[in-house]
């Protein structure tokens, strides 16, 4: 008798399960991807396109048709809500999806549900990006909240897509902590130095509080004039864990222990930046991890579904990252270490182009 495994979500780690799945099919097993876009889009290729540097094309993986390639079944639909008792998925238009293994890669959320009524976009779900930032960078004084890597990245490509094209103001910055406060503090000066000689007007030390059609209120007391918000402040859980009695952090992060399986259930599995790891709770909600999950989630769910020794993984000490700052330029952080160069976005340029190329190929784009 044959099980079914879903796939909800299509990021960094369930996109190397599907390519796998075109040179590699489960014995026995119906494998099918539940996921509210036909097209996933890429986060580090978003500052680039924001300047102008890519097209949307460069920028998304067309899900539908990498998931045909592997033999998968799409279905265009919204996860609202599980079941892991009766092993059963609801989605949000009140169809029920059985299930044997389940595994989530869903992303994470930035905006606050107390916003939401308000004029405040968000770079998630990644699908509505490309429009929103379309319309944000054409304007006079957008203001991005957060002060973390993409908020900062962001703020400087709307900068250099302005200048380049001659359209009037500045872009705003609000950092409730220090920009980059993840990183040493020499790191964040020498960002910060970015931000200011690229014209970026940046509240440190400041939150924002209450969003308004044409200015933000902050918990020091200031009105700040805009003309569109792009929240990019802290993450937070789906609600789809917390709602279905998932075990989760204080942020609504779906606990996983090493084998990337959830804490008191073999059979659901998760990646990227929808789950807490147990034993790494500081672990950043970044692509970089959620890349390096991919393989071992694959491996696990393949050997979970042939009664196999599951594998565990184990993030990186350090990441690099790197930045995009405008005109081809990228600042890069491993610890401590910083460099910005060209020479650092070409090799951002490459990881990212490389990435995508894994999964174009193919769909044949």
């Amino acid at each position: 008798m044959s099980k079914r495994l879903l796939l909800v979500g299509a990021g960094h780690a369930h996109l190397e399960v599907i390519r796998n799945l075109t040179e590699e099919k489960f014995s026995d097993v119906e494998v099918c991807l539940i996921t509210p876009s036909a097209y996933q889009y890429y986060s580090g290729m978003f500052s680039g396109y924001t300047e102008g540097l890519y097209d949307m094309e460069d920028t998304r993986v067309d899900v539908e048709k990498l998931a045909k390639a592997a033999g998968i079944h799409f279905v265009k639909k919204m996860a609202r809500k599980l079941l892991p008792k009766q092993k059963k998925l609801v989605c949000t238009d009140r169809s029920v999806y059985p299930f044997d293994v389940i595994s989530f890669d869903i992303g994470s959320r930035s905006l606050p549900a107390e916003l939401e009524p308000s004029v405040a976009k968000t770079i998630k779900p990644n699908y509505e990006f490309i429009d929103q930032i379309n319309e944000l960078r054409e304007t006079s004084h957008p203001l991005l909240v957060g002060g973390g890597a993409a908020g900062c990245e962001l703020a400087m490509s709307i900068q250099t897509y302005k200048r380049k094209r001659n359209i009037p103001g500045q872009v705003r910055l609000i950092s409730a902590d220090r920009v980059l406060s993840d990183a040493p503090g020499r790191v964040s000066r020498k960002l910060r130095s970015l931000l200011s000689k690229k014209g970026i007007q940046l509240w440190e030390q400041e939150r924002a509080v209450d969003v308004h059609d044409e200015h933000i209120l902050t918990d020091q007391g200031n009105r700040i004039r805009h003309t569109g918000v792009l929240w990019l402040g802290g993450a937070v859980g789906d609600p789809i864990f917390e709602s279905s009695g998932i075990s989760c952090d204080e942020r609504g992060f779906a606990y996983v222990r090493n084998t990337l399986q959830f804490e008191n259930y073999d059979f659901i599995f998760g990646a990227g930046d929808c789950v807490t790891m147990k034993e790494h709770p500081q672990l950043a909600k970044s692509g970089v991890y959620a890349v390096r999950q991919g393989p071992v989630l694959w491996e696990n769910l393949k050997n979970y579904l042939e009664r196999d020794d599951l594998q565990s993984y184990e993030p990186q000490n350090q990441a690099l990252y790197i930045l995009s700052t405008g005109q081809q330029k990228g600042f890069l952080t491993y610890g401590p270490i910083t460099h910005h160069s060209h020479q650092a976005w070409k090799l951002k340029n490459k990881i990212d182009t490389d990435f995508m190329k894994k999964y174009k190929e193919v769909t044949g784009d």
